[in-house]
């Protein structure tokens, strides 16, 4: 099914004014954010940094679809953190991702298959595949 043929469930929105040294206000709530660019110790978020708590939020939101689905019980409370790069080729800029997951109380052989599972279905991993590197990290220990 191409993205033509499915049906949205939900759009969000959110405007920019002056790029990465602009304003964005997002979501429903029209949260203002300052942006700032990748590096600087500006007040503010860089897009990249706004991209990894998309990803993460959704990474871990999958992961915990799939648990449920599969039967499988993580205990405690489940954390990701996702670290977005920003590269510079001879083609221009590109991203990387490096996903760290704490899976409380889950052996790691099925903390490593949910992570998997996960990258599988998450919609911010299937916008990405073939295009930004994604590795998976699962962690012992809470961030």
């Amino acid at each position: 099914m191409t993205t033509s043929d499915a049906k949205p469930l939900f759009t969000a929105t959110s405007d920019v004014q002056g790029g990465r040294t602009g304003q964005a206000q997002v979501g429903r709530d029209r949260l203002p954010v300052t942006l700032r660019p990748a590096n600087s110790s500006a007040q503010g978020a860089d897009p990249e940094e706004l991209f990894a708590a998309g990803y993460a939020s959704c990474f871990l939101s999958a992961l915990q679809s799939v648990a449920r689905r599969d039967g499988v019980t993580v205990g405690g409370t489940p954390q990701a953190r996702a670290h977005v790069s920003l590269h510079q080729d001879p083609q221009g800029y590109s991203l990387s991702v490096l996903m760290q997951v704490y899976l409380p109380d889950t052996p790691l052989e099925t903390g490593e298959a949910l992570l998997r599972a996960a990258h599988a279905v998450c919609p911010y991993s299937r916008a990405v595949a073939g295009n930004v590197p994604v590795e998976l990290e699962l962690h012992a220990q809470p961030f």
